[in-house]
């Protein structure tokens, strides 16, 4: 099943939480070998839209790939910010104590 973002949340701008929630909302009961979620028409992202929609989603089914994405041509980094947002979901407390060590080096 494909879904467009766009669709869901009625802007071209995917960058706040309340937008991430609707998009996890509306993904979280399709797994995700019948998921294509596409970005077509989205002109920017956020982590925070990110971590609420495809972190959260990750985390349900810890399986998820880049191949369950479409992205605009003339938006490579949003393929980058997916993977990142999608190994870093994956990863879990490894990387919350990641993150935890890096502020205690400040």
């Amino acid at each position: 099943m494909k879904i467009n973002i766009l669709d869901i949340i009625n802007s071209n701008l995917a960058t706040n939480i309340e937008d991430g929630v609707n998009v996890f909302n509306a993904i979280k009961e399709i797994k995700p070998d019948s998921l294509i979620l596409s970005f077509e028409g989205i002109k920017r992202i956020s982590t925070a839209f990110l971590n609420e929609s495809i972190g959260q989603y990750a985390l349900i089914y810890n399986n998820l790939n880049i191949n369950n994405f479409v992205f605009p041509e003339d938006k490579p980094m949003f393929k980058f910010k997916v993977e990142d947002i999608i190994e870093n979901a994956l990863l879990g407390d490894q990387y919350d104590e990641l993150v935890d060590n890096m502020i205690v080096s400040l």
